[in-house]
C-alpha cells in the first residue's frame, strides 16, 4: 500500500516538474525573442542616427565649399 503512495507521490512530482519547466521554457523562449527584435531595433536606430549624421556632414561640407 506504501508502495502505491510512493509512486503516485513521485508521479506527482514529475508532472508538476514537466510541466513547470514547460511554462519556464516558454517564457524563456518569449523573453529571447523579445531581447533579439530589441536589439535589432537599437541597432536600426542606431544606423539611422549615423546616416542622419552623414547627410549633415555633406550637406555642411557642400555649403562651406
Amino acid at each position: 500500500m506504501i508502495t502505491y503512495y510512493i509512486i503516485g507521490l513521485f508521479t506527482g512530482v514529475f508532472v508538476t516538474a514537466f510541466f513547470t519547466g514547460k511554462e519556464l521554457y516558454k517564457y524563456y523562449t518569449k523573453y529571447s525573442i523579445l531581447q533579439k527584435k530589441l536589439d535589432r531595433i537599437l541597432k536600426l536606430d542606431d544606423d539611422v542616427k549615423e546616416i542622419k549624421t552623414l547627410k549633415s556632414t555633406i550637406v555642411r561640407s557642400i555649403n562651406v565649399g
